[in-house]
């Protein structure tokens, strides 16, 4: 019985992204409300060419892309805009999550 339930689980469990447009993993997270509080982090974001992120496996979230002269800044709308990954040229990049906690890390264009 509870290799069926295992089996459907992972029957019903969205797939990620077969490539990804975008790949970010994360070194560093900091709380929101200490700035001096951080530690190591390994959370990975996926960006398909839709605007669609997957974190760690979760998703697709939908997200809106803006662009600016320095970076790129994908606010993911079901999280009423709280929650953003902006991703400069050289590819750092800082997602911003639940209560203001700050993930700062790499981007690789089309990774897996």
């Amino acid at each position: 019985m509870k290799r069926a339930v295992a089996i459907l689980a992972l029957l019903v469990m969205p797939a990620p992204p077969a490539q990804a447009g975008l790949v970010c993993v994360a070194g560093q997270q900091c709380r929101g409300d200490a700035s001096a509080m951080c530690a190591p982090s390994t959370l990975r974001i996926e960006v398909t060419g839709a605007n669609r992120l997957w974190i760690d496996r979760q998703g697709p979230y939908a997200a809106d892309l803006a662009r600016s002269a320095t970076a790129r800044v994908w606010t993911v709308a079901a999280f009423g805009g709280a929650h953003m990954l902006e991703v400069a040229g050289d590819g750092a990049f800082v997602y911003r999550g639940n209560r203001g906690k700050r993930f700062l890390g790499t981007c690789t264009e089309g990774a897996q």
